[in-house]
């Protein structure tokens, strides 16, 4: 049987109307922990001990926007893309460089790169993992 391309699921995104009133509505009545609040107050991650995290993402809802539903970490994110490519699964956008962010122990940690893709019934979907290249050819 084939090692398996993705290890876990890692998150689970949220669209929310008021990103305030929703982490205290998480944090206090479901005992989830605050683990990352971006500064432009957009997206929010809480978690519990054990499972993925939760992306509390602000947004207007019910507009027609795509969100993404389910996240995953991949062990090797672009063979991942080049697999998923050649099974004619429909990828949408490509960031090869996500940046680092500084974590509350202070190291930096490199976030690599994440892609968009879709299941057959159209839900958004995002990889993710660490990534040392420069210039993958993203889709046209």
């Amino acid at each position: 049987m084939a090692e398996p391309m993705l290890n876990s699921v890692s998150f689970l995104q949220v669209p929310v109307k008021n990103l305030e009133e929703s982490m205290e509505w998480y944090i206090s009545k479901l005992g989830f922990e605050l683990h990352f609040k971006r500064p432009d107050n957009k997206m929010a991650i809480v978690a519990l001990p054990a499972g993925p995290s939760i992306f509390l993402c602000e947004s207007e809802l019910h507009e027609g926007k795509m969100s993404v539903v389910i996240g995953f970490e991949a062990a090797d994110i672009v063979k991942l893309l080049s697999d998923l490519r050649s099974k004619g699964i429909q990828i949408g956008e490509v960031r090869e460089d996500r940046g680092a962010i500084q974590t509350e122990s202070g190291e930096t940690e490199i976030l690599g790169m994440d892609f968009d893709f879709y299941d057959s019934s159209g839900n958004m979907l995002v990889a993710h993992g660490k990534s040392n290249f420069v210039g993958f050819n993203k889709p046209q």
